[in-house]
């Protein structure tokens, strides 16, 4: 596995993870309910997707239901409620690009909108995933959603041996 996170500023989450899966099936992944309901979300949830309207200016909406089987420090939030992130698709690129905003309606941090980009690019054997999350307001809020993030491209990996 490898994963490598980098910050380009306090507001600001990025991180870089290849898979061995194509680029192709990378997309996929983002871009199907169906696989997003299997990986999406950090050690500590499991999703459902509520709404998901895969196109520019679509609507989705992601409800992450705690497992109660893992304790998740790293993502700082409350494991004892569901929590639902939405937003719209700005961009979308098969298969190298997926940008989206990113809001949380319900239990989880207020920080208003931000902006969710993913880019793909194939990579040797594989893929190079590289996730950027924008305009966090806080630096806890930035390390909160650092480690969330780099456990939902952790479940990513283990869907892909999986399949």
């Amino acid at each position: 596995m490898t994963v490598a996170a980098a910050t380009t500023a306090s507001e600001t989450v990025q991180l870089k993870h290849h898979f061995t899966a194509s680029p192709e099936q990378v997309f996929a992944a983002w871009s199907e309910p169906e696989a997003l309901n299997q990986w999406f979300g950090p050690h500590s949830h499991h999703c459902k997707v509520e709404q998901f309207d895969f196109k520019t200016g679509g609507k989705y909406q992601i409800r992450m239901i705690p497992t109660g089987e893992v304790d998740d420090p790293d993502c700082h939030g409350d494991t004892s409620e569901d929590s639902v992130c939405a937003g719209q698709f700005v961009e979308i690129s098969n298969p190298s690009r997926i940008v989206m905003s990113f809001n949380w309606i319900e239990n989880g941090a207020d920080m208003g909108e931000t902006l969710l980009s993913i880019d793909i690019l194939s990579a040797g054997d594989g893929t190079d995933l590289i996730l950027t999350h924008e305009k966090i307001p806080t630096e806890e809020l930035r390390e909160a959603h650092q480690g969330g993030w780099q456990g939902s491209l952790e479940c990513l990996e283990a869907f892909f041996a999986r399949s």
